[in-house]
């Protein structure tokens, strides 16, 4: 089943045009990394995927909805899709098990089951010590983890990571891709993973590569490994 489709998608901003005539299908269970310089596109391509930004033209599916015909994106978004943002933005004033819970609960799941959740999430990214504490009390690491618990929480279909182990040692970013993979692989989720490194990107089915706002290049990572 696919889970995130973009057809022929061009976003442009004034003068500069950030896609052009991107198409992208992104399965359940696949995890697809996305990599290329800065500028070449990466996190405008997220933002257009999970319905952050809208295209200058071309359609974006999120399980089957065109997303131009929905009214309430926030609905979606809260429900259908999970974001890591490069900036991570936590809410300052929130601690990191009620930042993790503010979707969840902004689509009106429960207080109790949205906090179960959100320990949960935190567990499985090694960051249930950080629960009662607020981000200016935490590293940098602990607040990536905490933004990554944040995506996790609930049940969403399409996962949308812009570099998650930015502010990561090497394990630690290997234990968040090992999530991330299980989440594909045991949830059946679909992840869009947009990172620098190779050793990461490895963990992907698939590698898409962006130059100027184009998919120049692509590469079954899974079908390499096993020959």
């Amino acid at each position: 089943m696919t889970v995130v489709k973009l057809r022929d998608v061009t976003r442009v901003h004034g003068q500069v045009r950030a896609l052009g005539g991107v198409s992208l299908e992104v399965s359940a269970g696949e995890l697809v990394a996305v990599m290329g310089p800065s500028g070449s596109g990466k996190s405008t391509l997220l933002n257009l995927a999970g319905g952050l930004d809208r295209p200058t033209s071309g359609a974006v599916e999120i399980e089957g909805r065109d997303l131009a015909a929905v009214r309430d994106l926030a609905a979606v978004r809260r429900r259908s899709v999970g974001y890591v943002f490069q900036d991570l933005n936590l809410i300052p004033s929130l601690t990191a098990a009620e930042n993790v819970m503010l979707p969840r609960e902004f689509d009106g799941v429960p207080a109790r089951r949205a906090r179960t959740e959100a320990m949960v999430a935190l567990a499985e990214v090694g960051a249930e010590e950080t629960a009662g504490r607020f981000p200016e009390e935490l590293s940098g690491g602990q607040r990536q983890r905490v933004a990554i618990a944040r995506a996790l929480a609930g049940e969403r279909r399409l996962l949308l990571a812009d570099e998650p182990t930015g502010a990561l040692d090497t394990a630690t970013g290997d234990e968040i891709l090992r999530v991330l993979r299980s989440r594909c692989d045991e949830a059946g989720a679909a992840v869009l993973l947009v990172t620098h490194e190779p050793r990461y990107a490895a963990w992907a089915d698939r590698v898409i590569y962006l130059r100027d706002g184009l998919i120049v290049d692509a590469a079954d990572v899974r079908l390499e490994s096993a020959r």
